[in-house]
């Protein structure tokens, strides 16, 4: 499905250790400088619950200036500071509604890269997905605990080394709503152990499992929550990447966004083959490193729900 890549990412063993050190310490507020702030996820309360969606993400990079500047031209993202005190942190916002936080690190040497996304799977009941999770093979590294404005959240990595977050919101998920345009619309997971990956979050978040046809043969694993498209996953086989969840966003152009990723400073890593013309995708690396996914979505702009990462 995918054409080799030009310039594989990094082994994301540190960056996993630098995202676990970096949110426990600053969700702890152990420093009142450098305390967590986060938004609710919906500006108003929503009292829906759309479990095994990625309802939040956090971006983790080391060049706070050039990646917002990145971000802004490419998506039209804007990031707003969380409070005057603090720069390290800032709020991600799309037309005005909060999507992420992003996180000033400093990187652990020069020329090392830890710069990544981190997502948040919905779920009604964090301390029981937890468990789950233990019961799969996996770690909780952040247990089960309340954050102001955001709920109750967890920070956990599968038997395959994959990180992801578990969130149940105080204010109720965000909708599925038609404007998709330049906006998360699930995540993708790279995986080695194809079977194991789905039974755990298929158990973490009632998912069920749509194996579809994407060209050439080639079989695509789906999950789907309540006849929604929620995630993808991807049995990888080159040795350097460790598994990971890589964000998606929704795009007009994929073409036209590789030109404007390269422009800013981006990096083009994967580019989907020429069979895959109704929804081409390509895998991004941000002038900092972190990695994230673009899909061109037919009608982007009126299509409803979710998508196929």
């Amino acid at each position: 499905m995918l054409n080799k890549m030009k310039d594989k990412y990094p082994d994301h063993t540190i960056r996993h250790c630098l995202i676990l050190f970096l949110f426990i310490t600053l969700a702890a507020g152990g420093c009142a400088r450098k305390e967590m702030i986060v938004p609710s996820l919906t500006p108003e309360p929503t009292q829906e619950q759309h479990t095994g969606k990625f309802v939040w993400y956090d971006l983790f990079t080391h060049d706070m200036q050039v990646t917002s500047i990145f971000y802004q031209e490419l998506f039209g993202w804007t990031f707003m500071d969380t409070a005057s005190s603090n720069t390290q942190v800032k709020t991600i916002n799309r037309d005005g509604v909060p999507i992420a936080n992003a996180v000033e690190i400093d990187p652990l040497e020069k020329n090392n890269n830890e710069s990544a996304w981190l997502g948040y799977i919905s779920v009604p009941d964090v301390d029981k997905a937890a468990e789950v999770v233990k019961l799969h093979k996996g770690t909780i590294y952040k247990e089960p605990s309340d954050l102001p404005n955001r709920g109750r959240i967890a920070i956990a990595i599968d038997g395959q080394g994959a990180i992801f977050g578990l969130v149940n919101s105080s204010s109720g998920d965000p909708s599925d709503q038609a404007d998709r345009q330049n906006k998360f619309i699930g995540s993708e997971l790279w995986t080695i152990d194809l079977d194991k990956a789905i039974a755990l979050y298929t158990a973490v978040a009632g998912y069920e499992l749509d194996v579809i046809e994407v060209g050439a043969g080639i079989k695509y694993h789906l999950l789907t929550r309540d006849s929604m498209p929620r995630a993808g996953v991807v049995n990888i086989t080159w040795d350097k990447d460790k598994p990971n969840w890589i964000p998606y966003i929704a795009v007009k152009d994929v073409l036209q966004t590789i030109a404007q990723v390269e422009k800013l400073g981006g990096r083009l890593l994967i580019k989907s083959s020429e069979d895959m013309r109704d929804n081409p995708l390509a895998i991004i690396a941000d002038p900092s490193g972190a990695v994230f996914g673009i899909q061109q979505i037919r009608d982007v702009a009126t299509a409803e729900g979710g998508n196929q990462p």
